[in-house]
């Protein structure tokens, strides 16, 4: 009995092998949360992606002779720019007379009233994972993305 516990008592205050297993207990954890941060990353380049294809997209609506009530000719070039098919991108045009919003770009505003006519071009797509989290692990998932940009024409 002396015996045993000499042993038990040696192996309590022996330390050899704790740095190997730490690493194997934090490594995984480390590794894991790597590649989440490297996802998450790479999601929001993509995104940044599609805000640069509609800020300039947007900003074709400014060239000189454009200003008009149809800016349907936006959407392929907001297509080209950003990758994505056209049934992915939406291009908007209003008028506010005074800050409110009126149904018809034509409109003529009431005298005194500030006019601001806007153009807005909108691009949605997905980004799919590189990895596998949570209950799904093993398998990517597309998470919907989305990139805008408004720009005042008057």
């Amino acid at each position: 009995m002396t015996r045993l516990r000499t042993l038990f008592g040696a192996l309590g205050r022996d330390r050899t092998g704790s740095t190997a297993l730490e690493a194997a207990l934090v490594l995984p954890m480390m590794g894991f949360a790597l590649m989440a941060v490297f996802d998450i990353a790479m999601g929001f380049s993509a995104k940044l992606n599609l805000v640069q294809a509609a800020a300039r997209t947007a900003e074709l609506a400014t060239a000189p002779g454009t200003v008009g009530s149809d800016y349907s000719y936006l959407t392929p070039e907001a297509a080209a720019a950003s990758g994505q098919p056209a049934s992915n991108v939406t291009v908007a045009s209003w008028l506010e007379c005074g800050g409110v919003r009126q149904a018809s770009m034509a409109s003529i505003c009431g005298g005194g009233l500030q006019i601001a006519r806007y153009v807005s071009v909108t691009i949605r797509g997905t980004y799919t994972t590189s990895f596998g989290f949570g209950s799904s692990i093993g398998r990517t998932a597309s998470v919907p993305i989305r990139g805008s940009a408004t720009v005042r024409l008057q």
